[in-house]
């Protein structure tokens, strides 16, 4: 039997491959645990179901075995962000293929404002790497995240989004394995 907050440590984690969703009371409660518990039964829902990705307090969502969402529990692992309980980081690879969509439904800010910059990385790539997203180019881009956006704390609005950019990039990756 585990105690109470066993399932939250790294080693335990690596032996039992916990499911996001017996986690999540160590870091969520209220609204926040609705919100993303209503996530993890859409990404259930879609056939993306998210399996323990091998690192401390993080889910990884696949599709057609290919990595297109992450859950990441704690604020560890992020930089200059307080009060972080959790994040969702969509690998938004296609994303010029629905430009207009993102752009007609104005939520060029939102991808925007949560682009990953280089910060002196393990990767290598600093000082980053300059990228034009959505029509707007950026100073300073980790080569390794560019396609990648992450939403802290999301709430059921920003949910909604998520879950719209991720049904985008699940079409776009269909259409290009048909081609």
């Amino acid at each position: 039997m585990l105690e109470h907050d066993e399932l939250t440590h790294l080693h335990v984690q690596r032996v039992i491959k916990p499911k996001v969703e017996d986690v999540l009371p160590y870091f969520l409660d209220g609204e926040m645990m609705g919100t993303a518990l209503s996530f993890v039964a859409y990404l259930r829902a879609v056939k993306m179901n998210p399996g323990w990705a091998g690192v401390h307090n993080a889910w990884r969502a696949n599709n057609k075995n290919k990595p297109i969402c992450y859950i990441r529990l704690g604020k560890e692992w992020i930089r200059d962000t307080k009060n972080v309980q959790w994040v969702i980081v969509l690998y938004l690879n296609h994303m010029d293929e629905y430009t207009e969509v993102i752009h007609s439904e104005g939520w060029q800010e939102i991808v925007w404002a949560d682009l990953h910059y280089c910060r002196s990385c393990a990767y290598g790539c600093f000082p980053g790497r300059t990228k034009t997203i959505l029509g707007k180019e950026f100073l300073g881009l980790c080569p390794t995240f560019y396609n990648k956006v992450s939403f802290v704390n999301p709430d059921e609005a920003t949910i909604k989004i998520v879950t719209r950019l991720l049904d985008l990039e699940r079409e776009a990756r269909k259409c290009k394995g048909k081609q």
